[in-house]
């Protein structure tokens, strides 16, 4: 990394680390050096990895390298709100990791007490200024599949780790839209908003990164893509960008 992006080194986001990681492992094992940090660091700081590494990989990262593997760090999504963290249903709010609302196509570092703690604030003075006209009517209701059972979520883990992964391409999405769809229960209708949008946005940006689209359109998608179940199907439209005010 420090070849390649001499300006930040590791320290490139990690979307861009992922990637590189991903390239390089199809031609070889790639590993993590982490020799030259102190001991005095490890310990105090690094105590669990340490630990983790020692137990699962039997590594000592104080001596040797470790292998890894690319991975998504995060899923930059969750639950529509507006401004004050109100969904579609009303009395209802989210905060925190569980909406989509700071992160735009990568989370920052940090971003996850910025949705805890000023999106969890603004949540709850939204709910107290509305208190006094409690209306626990909500939205149409929609019946849901039951929970998934361990053998299909089991197959679900295997088709979106081979199809959401750090690269993606419309072929292996389409495969993997066919999969789930013969899935049952309420994971896989997640998991076939998750494909859907990653279809449906034809571009690379941030982490969502598609090798038959490399480029960022910010004509068609510098939007949030929204999906909603009508009870029958999944749907997927998005929305513009708020702009800067």
């Amino acid at each position: 990394m420090e070849e390649k992006y001499p300006e930040l080194g590791n320290l490139m986001p990690r979307d861009i680390t992922a990637r590189e990681i991903w390239k390089v492992s199809h031609g070889s094992e790639v590993f993590l050096d982490m020799t030259e940090i102190s001991k005095e660091v490890i310990s105090n700081k690094l105590s669990g990895l340490a630990d983790d590494c020692m137990t699962y990989l039997h590594k000592d990262i104080r001596k040797e390298p470790v292998p890894v593997l690319p991975g998504i760090h995060y899923f930059m999504g969750g639950i529509l709100v507006d401004e004050q963290h109100r969904t579609s249903i009303q009395n209802l709010y989210a905060a925190g990791e569980c909406c989509a609302q700071y992160h735009g196509a990568n989370r920052l570092g940090g971003n996850s007490l910025l949705g805890a703690l000023y999106g969890g604030r603004v949540a709850a003075k939204s709910a107290c200024e509305q208190a006094d006209v409690v209306d626990l009517s909500c939205a149409t209701q929609i019946d849901f599949p039951p929970a998934s059972q361990i053998s299909e979520i089991k197959q679900l883990n295997k088709v979106m780790q081979e199809t959401m992964g750090v690269v993606r391409n419309e072929n292996t999405l389409l495969n993997g839209i066919q999969t789930v769809q013969a899935l049952t229960g309420n994971l896989p209708l997640l998991g076939m908003a998750v494909l859907k949008s990653a279809l449906a946005r034809k571009e690379s940006r941030g982490a969502h990164w598609r090798e038959d689209y490399p480029k960022s359109n910010d004509d068609d998608y510098l939007k949030t893509t929204v999906a909603r179940f009508d009870g029958k199907q999944i749907q997927i439209s998005f929305v513009p960008v708020p702009e800067r005010r």
